[in-house]
């Protein structure tokens, strides 16, 4: 059955930050052979641990670049609009007293916002896919608006935290392949139109063992996002063996949960996520009322 255009928003929001959820109790193992020696198979939500990098949080918590999406999230239902220096001045203030661990792209962004840094230059240098792969609150914001104002809106939302080349490519991509599948493309033909050239070939060359491993596991784009792709391409037609997947593959799973989930969810629908993934999620109400 085809989803409709509700079911397909809903399932692009709830689903990027479920994904990256499953994936918050295994984040930054590289070893997939140490992931399950020390939990198992995933199959749900898992509390990461005093020993990982996100000691305090609990099972069905966001990560850290899953905060800041929530922290968009906020803010363009507080807001009712999209004004990239407005929220820059609000995530700037999130970090005050911030309880989990903080990336290298905002402790740079946050160290040239104190040199009086603008919106145009605040961002440091990074090539890392958690920049772009925030945008789920932003494209269902501009869901009912043109795609190339989703777009620009992606872009505007990267470049604060994240400017580099690659990260503006990625946070295009993400943007137009989330908008067509929301309305209505099919999955693989919407990544064969929007994806950049490099991280197809990238992607289907990779060897069918340890797919990820060899792309890499980490997080830069030149890693990431080929690594993300190749798991739409062998698993998209399933949201939870993708994401559990990409979970077990270990390393930055976060970041490429963030972008997977979004663009499966945006493909199948709410209804193609497990039940009890969609009422485990600690900010399930306000993902729901955000939607509302």
């Amino acid at each position: 059955m085809t989803p409709d255009f509700s079911s397909r928003l809903a399932g692009m929001l709830q689903g990027s930050f479920i994904a990256e959820s499953i994936s918050l109790g295994v984040h930054w193992i590289y070893d997939p052979d140490l992931i399950v020696k020390k939990h198992g198979r995933v199959s749900g939500y898992l509390a990461p641990g005093a020993e990982s990098y996100h000691p305090r949080k609990q099972a069905g918590a966001q990560g850290h670049v899953g905060d800041q999406a929530l922290r968009l999230l906020a803010f363009l239902q507080r807001e009712k609009r999209w004004d990239a220096a407005a929220f820059l001045a609000d995530w700037q203030s999130m970090w005050l007293a911030y309880d989990d661990y903080v990336d290298k792209a905002t402790k740079g962004t946050l160290a040239n916002l104190q040199a009086g840094a603008t919106p145009a230059t605040s961002g440091a240098p990074s090539d890392e896919l958690a920049g772009p792969a925030r945008i789920a609150p932003l494209m269902a914001f501009f869901a009912h608006k043109p795609e190339s104002e989703a777009v620009t809106a992606a872009v505007e939302q990267t470049l604060l935290t994240h400017r580099s080349p690659a990260a503006t490519e990625c946070a295009e991509f993400l943007a137009r392949a989330t908008y067509r599948l929301l309305h209505g493309g099919e999955l693989q033909s919407v990544i064969r139109e929007t994806a950049p050239a490099w991280t197809l070939q990238a992607a289907e060359a990779a060897p069918a063992t340890d797919a990820i491993g060899k792309l890499g596991r980490a997080c830069p784009i030149p890693q990431a996002l080929p690594a993300t792709l190749w798991l739409v391409r062998h698993h998209g037609n399933d949201f939870a063996q993708a994401t559990l997947e990409n979970a077990m593959a270990g390393g930055d799973n976060c970041a490429r949960a963030l972008a997977l989930g979004m663009l499966l969810g945006a493909a199948h629908g709410i209804e193609a996520i497990p039940s009890a993934w969609r009422e485990g999620l600690l900010a399930k109400a306000q993902l729901e009322s955000f939607l509302a």
